[in-house]
């Protein structure tokens, strides 16, 4: 076994992933101590070696402007189209959201927040919350990733920060230290503006980190549900817009987002026979929902992961 490993190190290098390596090598040995199961075995096998690329299937053609597949576990790029073009992803932007929300509320969402009557005033995708309304963190962070809910984002926004401009500044600053330097949030909702941008391959990296995310991860997973207020008065339906969800068995998630500049846009994830996990980005699609279900179902074609033997 410990040969194996070598050999597997030695691969990792030649391939050009040397950082991989590095991060990995004490994973690695740490494989094949008699605690690990088979599962663990097989997962950590395959972040260091990486799904392997099967020549038999074509190339993968989308019509998007930009899009990526990333293997989440691994971190590799299955594909890339115009990854680093810098574009308007619309409410993609509440993945960001998100985030900054879990950093505030992460270990506290019973936290119970009041409505502000800004926030009822808002146009195009919502939760339809009332003024001075009070929900839970958690229940408001369903209808933001659900829903797509602008009214909640900008619940949050008031609360965390005192403003939506304020809590840009913790977008970008979150962003920062994500290493997403190709990224910049003018608001927490998504809309078209010239100081709103980023590239598919910071947006695969921004939903890797958030799905790692176990609340976050449940949430966009979660294709219907119905979220009350805190007195129980008020209800509020959420139905998730990403028409992936339910329709494909191991479609995971996770985000839409449209405007009249990013045009259909979408992040996709879908987990393989293996347990493999897939993002797909697709910015500025004629058809995101057709593309997104070709594009996860070309990567589980087009690569193969290790697969535990069968007993």
């Amino acid at each position: 076994m410990p040969a194996l490993s070598i050999l597997l190190i030695i691969a990792q290098f030649f391939t050009g992933t040397l950082d991989t390596v590095q991060s990995q090598v004490l994973g690695v040995f740490n494989i094949f101590n008699n605690q690990y199961s088979v599962e663990q075995f097989v997962r950590n096998l395959n972040v260091l070696i990486g799904p392997i690329r099967n020549t038999s299937q074509p190339d993968l053609k989308l019509r998007a402007k930009a899009a990526i597949i990333l293997d989440q576990e691994s971190n590799r790029i299955l594909f890339t189209q115009n990854e680093t073009e810098q574009l308007p992803m619309a409410s993609i932007t509440k993945i960001m959201t998100a985030l900054v929300v879990l950093d505030k509320y992460g270990d506290k969402l019973d936290t119970v927040i009041t409505v502000p009557i800004e926030a009822t005033k808002i146009t195009g995708s919502t939760m339809d919350l009332y003024a001075n309304e009070k929900l839970t963190a958690l229940n408001l962070l369903k209808g933001l990733l659900i829903n797509s809910a602008n009214d909640s984002a900008l619940t949050f926004a008031y609360n965390v920060a005192g403003s939506p401009e304020k809590f840009a500044v913790l977008m970008n600053t979150k962003a920062a230290t994500l290493g997403l330097y190709h990224t910049h949030f003018a608001d927490p909702i998504g809309f078209d503006a010239p100081e709103h941008y980023s590239t598919a391959l910071d947006l695969a990296e921004l939903t890797r980190t958030a799905v790692n995310n176990p609340i976050f991860a449940q949430i966009v997973a979660t294709k219907q549900t119905t979220v009350t207020n805190t007195s129980g008065k008020f209800k509020h339906p959420l139905d998730n817009t990403n028409k992936l969800l339910g329709r494909y068995d191991n479609v995971i998630g996770v985000k839409t987002g449209t405007t009249d500049n990013a045009g259909e846009s979408l992040v996709a994830s879908v987990i393989g026979d293996s347990g493999q996990k897939i993002i797909v980005v697709l910015l500025d699609s004629p058809d995101r929902f057709t593309e997104g279900k070709e594009a996860l179902d070309w990567a589980l074609k087009a690569y193969s992961w290790v697969e535990p033997l069968s007993e």
